[in-house]
């Protein structure tokens, strides 16, 4: 938030070594486009994408599966692959598993089961909801917004939104309310959230600080863990607000944070501490909703430029070869398309689907009469330039 925006946490590694970037892990199974099936092998319960319409690329399957397989016949893997045609988006998959060309990034364990991409018509989400944290747990997906529409972004519980396709959201309730909190009662402010070992890790803000709450499901009820604040309030100087969690593909997992400065350190494996103390990282314009993914071997760090209450709020972006840096170069990938009535595109979170493909999922001011009180919460595709870059984002109506 800007006083308001803030960033969407990520994830956990999925356990048949599938990792997925900024939002979702997938774990064996099999990945279709437009009709064309990639099987994966001789895993259970594999998974399935099914983005209607997305062209297949077509490399390979090997180890215990056949990809490519024609006419309806049976993939060794015990699935059928009914399209015909190759593999979609990505690297060779080796031994039952399906390998996205990146290693992932805050992501979310995917054990298996169909996932079907709706037609996706922005807002996604009903009412006003800002710095939207999206998720892919078990086949389905999630989102973790700020609630909005409260004068000085006052408000006081969390909500989670599931869905089966991306494009029809269900509200499952509050899953957190700061009544709960003993340390602070106010600014519920932009979540992130991950899962180990069985146990979910939600990150939120209250009163400016930033705390650690567990549940054993994605939508609660969840409980705060340390009856104190993880970060106080202008510990690391800013605000101590938008956390971030990203779970790199070596185990270690790091928190991000901040407003004003942008800061970020690597948790403890009880992800409720620091194994050192939160260091300083440069980016040019930064503000705040900090947001890291790993691809191909490179670190994305997404973040917001300017404030939410102001229509220029953007998405801008820089890389690295580790998690806390140095990060340079990058760009505005996401801003205002004016002639569309679309301002303030900011506080964006990243969704890595097992196929390959990547979905922004971000807030602009609502449409009509929208200001920086009065979000709604977006999802576009997210791609990528030959060279690794991003490309730019075309925000939709």
């Amino acid at each position: 938030m800007t006083g308001g925006s803030s960033p969407a946490s990520g994830g956990q590694v999925a356990s048949g070594g599938v990792l997925a970037t900024g939002g979702s892990q997938g774990v064996g199974g099999s990945v279709a486009s437009a009709g064309t099936t990639h099987s994966t092998g001789g895993d259970t319960g594999g998974t399935s994408i099914l983005t209607g319409g997305t062209t297949a690329n077509g490399k390979t399957s090997t180890g215990g599966a056949t990809g490519g397989v024609t006419g309806g016949s049976k993939a060794t893997g015990g699935q059928t692959n009914t399209a015909g045609t190759g593999v979609t988006g990505g690297a060779t998959a080796k031994g039952g598993q399906t390998n996205t060309g990146g290693t992932a990034t805050g992501g979310q364990t995917n054990t298996g089961g169909a996932i079907t991409v709706g037609t996706i018509k922005n807002p996604v989400l009903k009412g006003y909801w800002a710095d939207p944290q999206v998720a892919m747990y078990n086949s389905k997906f999630y989102i973790y917004p700020t609630t909005d529409g409260i004068a000085n972004w006052g408000a006081t519980v969390f909500h989670a939104f599931s869905s089966t396709d991306l494009a029809t959201w269900k509200d499952e309730g509050i899953i957190l309310d700061l009544a709960n909190v003993s340390w602070g009662k106010t600014n519920a402010w932009a979540p992130g959230i991950t899962v180990k070992n069985g146990t979910y890790y939600f990150y939120f803000c209250d009163a400016k600080q930033i705390g650690v709450a567990t549940s054993t499901s994605p939508i609660g009820p969840f409980k705060d863990v340390l009856g104190k604040p993880l970060v106080t309030a202008g510990q690391y100087g800013g605000q101590s607000i938008d956390p971030y969690v990203f779970d790199d593909d070596n185990g270690r997992s790091y928190l991000f944070f901040g407003n004003g400065n942008a800061n970020g350190a690597e948790l403890n494996a009880d992800m409720v501490s620091f194994k050192a103390t939160p260091t300083g990282i440069t980016l040019n314009g930064f503000r705040e909703g900090s947001v890291v993914f790993k691809r191909n071997g490179k670190y994305y760090f997404m973040y917001s430029v300017s404030g939410t209450d102001a229509p220029d709020y953007r998405v801008s972006y820089a890389m690295s070869t580790a998690p806390l840096g140095p990060y340079t170069g990058g760009s505005v990938i996401l801003q205002s398309n004016t002639s569309l009535g679309i301002q303030s595109t900011g506080h964006n979170s990243v969704l890595a689907l097992p196929n390959g493909d990547y979905y922004i999922v971000y807030h602009r001011w609502a449409i009509p009469g929208g200001d920086g009180n009065h979000r709604e919460t977006c999802i576009d595709k997210m791609n990528f330039n030959a060279d690794g870059t991003i490309a730019a984002v075309v925000p939709t109506l």
